[in-house]
């Protein structure tokens, strides 16, 4: 899994689980930290994550472009995979990119269908990103959608992983899970939300204030 988040307080309080694989950032996660956008991924940079999506800034295929060649030039840049938003202007960055260098890691975001899902894999994206509460709050099923870009990806032995994205409850991301995201990027407060369940912490404290009973017992 992955932390979608930009706060460098987050990243180092959670990446210690082992689980989170990396971090996934966009402009708007970026502004809530109001310092300088290359400042803040050269923090994150310095974290023990070991993969930081950045989203490209750009209306056209030079202004997309340049961005990821000025990010590529960032210190720590071979821990950055790119994020580009899939239209058709999206699809000629994401070619251009792979023809700058194959082994780049790039994710098209913004999927909201699986025919759209399917044009970023075969443009060349490594990872594809579908927003799924945004889409169930357009009447879009985005469990469906991830379940057809699944087959399409393996029957044509695509190597394109669907990193399932905006989620406002973890009933979302084990849905998402089920309907075959390889994965999902995940908020901090709903990471704490699936490891920290109420039950579980009670049954713990129980435990513990028995344990120390029984440490008085051997005194």
């Amino acid at each position: 899994m992955f932390l979608d988040t930009a706060n460098i307080n987050d990243i180092n309080k959670y990446i210690k689980t082992g689980i989170l694989k990396g971090v996934t950032t966009n402009p708007t996660i970026l502004l809530k930290e109001n310092i300088n956008r290359v400042q803040q991924i050269e923090n994150i940079l310095g974290t023990n994550t070991d993969l930081l999506f950045v989203q490209l800034i750009g209306a056209t295929i030079e202004e997309l472009y340049g961005d990821y060649e000025k990010l590529k030039n960032i210190k720590g840049s071979k821990k950055i995979a790119y994020k580009v938003p899939i239209n058709l202007i999206g699809l000629e960055v994401v070619n251009k990119i792979k023809s700058d260098n194959p082994k780049t890691i790039v994710l098209g975001t913004a999927i909201y269908s699986a025919d759209q899902g399917i044009l970023a894999a075969l443009a060349g994206c490594d990872y594809v990103a579908p927003y799924v509460n945004r889409m169930s709050n357009n009447n879009i099923n985005p469990f469906e959608a991830i379940s057809k870009m699944r087959s399409f990806y393996e029957d044509r032995e695509l190597d394109c992983k669907i990193l399932a994205a905006s989620f406002k409850n973890t009933n979302q991301i084990l849905d998402a899970l089920e309907a075959g995201a390889h994965t999902c990027t995940i908020p901090a407060d709903l990471f704490e939300q699936m490891a920290n369940k109420d039950l579980a912490l009670n049954a713990i404290k129980v435990f513990n204030n028995d344990g120390q009973k029984l440490d008085e017992l051997t005194k």
